[in-house]
């Protein structure tokens, strides 16, 4: 019986087996953390491991309730930093790739560079600038505060992404629209944006969850009022033990609102290959 093969001659089985070795290697991870978090600390260190056990709810029972250990304050930080942080990220991000792709100006390439190479040094050598800079404006242990380091931070990367989208749209579409009595802003709105969805959405999706994980800055910069779940997390290291079931709880609430937000944009980067054009 002959295998079936694609084009390249690699058999379909073989495909499979690899996609399936991919798939194992992202999910078992994860399965392995729900699990964890549905354990005691008895069937966490049983050896060998058990992997069927009686459910214990117990950490997402202390975690989700409105008492003193309710994490409903630092999620709410959370939500809020990473959200507005991306809004401003996308819109900053999205305004300045639409001119370095659409204008031609003197040093355009020099400050392109330049762009990108706030991103060589690693974030961590700007802690202590940013942290006198942010003492003497009163924002530490704030959301603007954090708000505006991630952004200040993303929105090099966003620059470059979403350049390359508006790249590929054609310039002559936009000129229809401004012949048709569009202005330039019209036609950015109307015609540009529509098409540029798909970049816009999978740009947000990457700069919301690096948002979303960023611990070093929320770790430094915050310690009762701005505390987000990275932080939360990281205190679940305790001075004699590990609460592996504590923290493995939190990390699998903490992965939840990424999930959802990337599932929301998803859509977008259907809806928006279609949208705009012209007839």
């Amino acid at each position: 019986m002959r295998s079936v093969a694609n084009r390249d001659g690699v058999p379909v089985w073989l495909r499979w087996v690899l996609l399936l070795i991919l798939t194992a290697w992202s999910v078992l991870p994860i399965v392995w953390l729900i699990m964890t978090s549905l354990k005691d600390r008895l069937d966490i260190f049983a050896m060998p491991p058990k992997f069927l056990v009686r459910p214990d709810f117990a950490s997402y029972q202390k975690f989700l309730s409105f008492g003193s250990e309710s994490i409903f304050p630092f999620l709410t930080n959370s939500v809020t930093i990473a959200g507005f942080s991306t809004l401003v990220t996308i819109v900053f991000g999205s305004l300045a790739a639409y001119a370095f792709a659409r204008m031609r100006f003197r040093g355009r390439t020099s400050l392109l560079m330049g762009v990108l190479a706030t991103r060589l040094l690693p974030p961590i050598t700007a802690v202590i600038p940013l942290f006198l800079l942010m003492r003497n404006l009163q924002l530490l242990d704030t959301h603007l505060g954090l708000v505006l380091i991630y952004s200040a931070i993303n929105v090099p990367f966003a620059i470059w992404i979403l350049k390359a989208f508006f790249d590929t749209i054609p310039k002559e579409l936009e000129d229809s629209a401004l012949i048709d009595g569009c202005s330039r802003i019209g036609a950015l709105t109307r015609v540009t944006i529509p098409l540029a969805l798909p970049g816009i959405a999978a740009t947000a999706t990457f700069v919301f969850i690096l948002a979303w994980n960023e611990f070093t800055f929320a770790f430094i910069f915050s310690s009762v009022d701005a505390k987000t779940m990275p932080v939360l997390i990281a205190e679940s290291l305790g001075e004699m033990q590990i609460y592996w079931q504590d923290m493995s709880a939190l990390a699998t609430i903490v992965a939840l609102p990424g999930l959802l937000f990337a599932f929301y944009m998803q859509r977008y980067l259907v809806t928006g290959m279609t949208a705009g054009a012209i007839k």
